[in-house]
C-alpha cells in the first residue's frame, strides 16, 4: 500500500502492485467447457507479473477511464486495464506474496493460515 501511495504522490498517474509470474503461462483457443484446448504459445515468463490490490490512481485519470472507456460497453479486469485503454502508463511497484485475491474456497484457506502466523508471530 504504501509503495502505490508513495509512487501516485510522485506524480505516477496509474499504479499498481505485481509480482513475478512464476508459473508457465499458455496461450489457448478457447474451447466449450470439458474440451481440450489447442495451445497456440507461450509467454516469456520474464515478461509477466501477477498484478494485486490495491491499485493507485489520481483522480482525474481513474475519473475518466470510468466514464469513457465504461460507458463504451469494453470489458477490462480491473480499473489499470481502464486506465490503459486510455493509453495512460501504468506502472507497477514490488507487491507482496501475502497480498493474494480471496476468491476460491482454497484461498480462504491460505488466508486463515497467513493470519494466524501473523497472530502466533506478530501479536497482529
Amino acid at each position: 500500500v504504501d509503495a502505490v501511495v508513495a509512487a501516485v504522490r510522485a506524480g505516477a498517474p496509474a499504479v499498481v502492485p505485481a509480482l513475478p509470474v512464476t508459473d508457465t503461462v499458455k496461450q489457448v483457443e478457447p474451447r466449450p467447457a470439458g474440451e481440450p484446448e489447442p495451445v497456440v504459445g507461450t509467454p516469456e515468463r520474464a515478461r509477466l507479473r501477477a498484478v494485486q490490490t490495491p491499485q493507485g490512481f489520481d483522480r482525474a485519470t481513474l475519473a475518466e477511464a470510468h466514464e469513457r472507456v465504461a460507458l463504451e460497453g469494453d470489458g477490462a479486469t480491473d480499473d489499470a486495464g481502464m486506465v490503459e485503454r486510455l493509453g495512460v502508463p501504468v506502472v507497477l511497484v514490488p507487491g507482496h506474496e501475502e497480498a493474494f485475491k480471496v476468491t476460491r474456497p482454497l484461498d480462504l484457506v491460505l488466508a486463515e493460515a497467513v493470519l494466524a502466523r501473523r497472530r502466533a508471530n506478530d501479536g497482529f
